[in-house]
């Protein structure tokens, strides 16, 4: 049943199917897995349900699988297993790759799958703190060969590109033998994010990173995660002094919400894990509020209403919420804005109304959304965006010209679905940038992809952020296309061009020139568009021109037809009258014996 469209299974929808084995779901819009959803399916052996919307599964989703030994999960939008969620389920095999994972617990989770032979968990945002400390150790006891792929931490940012299995269990949980494990963390300095100035380029312990652009320093892909804006704790953080204390113009932090004085002017206000379901609910409002930090609760949509009172805004952060909505013209107002998070939300389309004001904005991050479709000119309404981050969404396409007018520096788009991107109106417009990130697609090396292989080569390994491998064809699935060459992606064509450029080459230089831009795809498949309209116009004027002519000279045949029809017959009239004439005239009207003469010539008859 894969590529349906399929919104929703309903519960019972399979009973009647107990011989059935294998299931195939993928490639729908399916957004979750409920109780009795699997109904039916008693004999059920694999179950593939990967690249859907998947975001909730029931504990007791799969309950009825009690044969159930192969499950694909990958490419979802999955957060975190319900409790209980495989209890009774005799799984051997699990593919939980490029979903929202954070963490695993053992209880409840990893333990009701003893039997299991192979676990994918690549492409997860792991948080490598004292939670995955359970997920580390039971990786440790499984089979050797039973993880697939590698377990790369996302956060906290020094363990950042890190492999789980390197790391020791003082580095996921540094204060765990040091202090009350029940007392809050203090906020490490390196991970307090505030306005400051746009990242530079990747840097450990205060020196620039020489390594291998695109790699991590123990080899695996290095995930542009220190795009992140990080500057120096605000005074108050650093000193505790400000804590708690009150707004300049004497009124309290709203609800639960804590307060801090910018150096300066301004506040910080810090509403994270609130439990906040609507910005209406922040009373009073402080007008003088520069940084607002929401992240980490339960908002669902947010309208123009909200930010009225927060015209000074600098720095907005929205993550990790359930925002679904954005009213249009919401940002009108923020002028001043620099900053602004909404990632690990609900978006699922951008547009240009809905980032409306933000003129000043430079950093834009919406990773981790179900982002499928972008609207032309949306970064139009932000002209001086520099870093945009996209990574994690559903985009399979870019619309034209859709970075016009915008100077990106830093651009990540890893982990969606593109199979090709357009070099003509998309990529040549990334004019500026520096750093680019795009590993994870699944890239179709075929001819279409020659002229961003191309461009890929031009920018060099400096630029681009990681490798790009092929997930199509068969023969190349896997590959780094930037290691394959343009005639093996492209064969029938190199086959056709390659015998005239070769033949052009050695007569302008005396060599043959292979393996230049003067053979590339690139520049023989492009056609001006101010030498093709103008040649079809011709084409067309031609054509029309030559029926015309034939209509005229099938007329005139016929006209001179009728003329030579009507000529014959005047003319034998003409000869016979003076075949008839001449008789008369020699012979005189009467015959001898006095009466008339009658001349026969042919149908007519002539007399006196």
């Amino acid at each position: 049943m894969e590529n349906n469209g399929l919104h929703e299974i309903v519960p019972g929808a399979f009973l009647g199917l107990q011989l059935v084995k294998r299931l195939h779901i993928n490639n729908n819009k399916i957004k979750s897995f409920r109780k009795q959803t699997f109904l039916g399916l008693d004999d059920l052996e694999y179950l593939q349900a990967d690249f859907n919307l998947l975001r909730d599964i029931d504990p007791g989703a799969f309950q009825d699988l009690n044969k159930l030994e192969v499950l694909i999960l990958n490419d979802n939008l999955i957060s975190t297993l319900p409790a209980n969620v495989f209890q009774y389920v005799p799984i051997t095999h699990l593919d939980l790759r490029g979903n929202r994972l954070k963490t695993l617990p053992y209880e409840e989770v990893l333990e009701q799958i003893p039997g299991i032979a192979e676990i994918l968990l690549e492409d997860n945002p792991w948080d490598c703190t004292c939670d995955l400390l359970s997920l580390k150790e039971w990786l440790e006891n499984i089979p050797k060969n039973a993880l697939i792929g590698r377990v790369v931490c996302e956060a906290p940012t020094r363990l950042q590109g890190k492999d789980l299995n390197e790391t020791t269990e003082q580095d996921l949980c540094p204060l765990k033998n040091r202090v009350d494990s029940s007392l809050p963390a203090p906020p490490a300095q390196e991970e307090t994010f505030a306005p400051g100035p746009l990242p530079t380029p990747f840097k450990t312990n205060g020196q620039e990173d020489h390594a291998t652009p695109g790699s991590a320093p123990n080899g695996g892909t290095k995930i542009p995660g220190n795009w992140q804006i990080k500057i120096r704790p605000t005074a108050a953080i650093a000193t505790g002094s400000a804590r708690n204390k009150p707004p300049a113009n004497g009124l309290p932090c709203p609800g639960s919400c804590s307060c801090d004085h910018i150096p300066g002017s301004g506040l910080k206000m810090n509403c994270n894990n609130r439990n906040v379901s609507s910005l209406a609910d922040l009373k009073p409002k402080l007008s003088n509020v520069q940084e607002l930090f929401l992240r980490d609760n339960k908002i669902h949509s947010i309208r123009k209403s909200h930010f009225v009172d927060y015209k000074n805004l600098i720095l907005l952060d929205l993550g990790n919420n359930n925002i679904a909505t954005i009213e249009n013209n919401t940002f009108k107002n923020l002028l001043d804005l620099r900053w602004l998070y909404m990632d690990s939300n609900y978006l699922d389309t951008l547009s240009r109304e809905k980032f409306a004001g933000l003129q000043n904005l430079e950093y834009l991050n919406v990773e981790y959304n179900a982002i499928q479709l972008i609207l032309p000119g949306t970064f139009n309404a932000m002209p001086k965006l520099r870093i945009l981050i996209l990574n994690n969404n559903l985009l399979r396409s870019l619309p034209v010209d859709v970075f016009a007018g915008v100077s990106l520096s830093k651009l990540s788009l890893h982990n969606n679905y593109f199979m090709y991107l357009p070099v003509a109106g998309v990529l040549d417009q990334l004019t500026s940038i520096i750093q680019i990130d795009l590993h994870g697609n699944p890239w179709e090396c075929s001819c279409t992809i020659v002229p961003f292989k191309q461009w890929a080569e031009r920018l060099g390994s400096e630029v681009l952020m990681s490798d790009l491998k092929c997930e199509t064809p068969v023969n190349f699935f896997r590959k780094d296309f930037m290691l394959l060459s343009n005639d093996e992606i492209c064969p029938q064509l190199y086959a056709r061009i390659l015998p005239t450029l070769t033949s052009h080459s050695k007569n302008s230089t005396g060599l043959a020139e292979t393996g230049t831009h003067s053979n590339s795809y690139l520049d023989t498949s492009r056609v001006s568009i101010s030498v093709l309209v103008p040649g079809l116009l011709l084409v067309f004027v031609t054509s029309a021109f030559t029926v015309v002519g034939m209509l005229v000279f099938i007329l005139r045949n016929r006209k001179r037809s009728k003329r030579r029809d009507a000529n014959s017959s005047a003319s034998e009239i003409n000869s016979l009258q003076t075949v008839c004439d001449s008789s008369y005239w020699h012979n005189g009207p009467y015959n001898a014996d006095g009466a008339h003469r009658v001349y026969d010539c042919g149908s007519h008859s002539l007399s006196d």
